[in-house]
């Protein structure tokens, strides 16, 4: 059993011998959780969110995400794609917020809409 130290930025070393039997290394992330009145840390894996630029990059990128991804958040685009929204554009998105807005701001005003 190894004794560390909390340091004055609530920082602690974990000991080499630790490190080595857990395989943990520098830029892996742990998560940090309370149970059972305990300190646990956990490793969890960060999906790069950086998408490559070339076009076999991004379909295996995207193949790999959608691949990784939690069951709750396939079901949502699952929904989408039943709904037809997953080719929605951005221009769509903007055209809808804009037209919302005009609706709005006619309502307070009491004029027509402008189209």
């Amino acid at each position: 059993m190894t004794i560390v130290t909390v340091k004055t930025k609530y920082q602690v070393v974990i000991p080499q011998t630790v490190r080595k039997q857990l395989g943990i290394n520098r830029g892996d992330r742990l998560e940090a959780k309370v149970e059972r009145g305990k300190l646990t840390y956990n490793r969890k894996a960060v999906i790069d969110r950086r998408v490559p630029t070339s076009k076999a990059g991004r379909e295996r990128f995207f193949k790999q995400l959608q691949a990784e991804s939690p069951d709750w958040l396939k079901e949502m685009w699952a929904a989408s794609k039943r709904a037809g929204l997953d080719k929605t554009t951005m221009g769509d998105i903007n055209a809808e917020i804009g037209a919302y807005r005009r609706e709005k701001s006619a309502k307070k005003t009491g004029k027509q809409p402008a189209k």
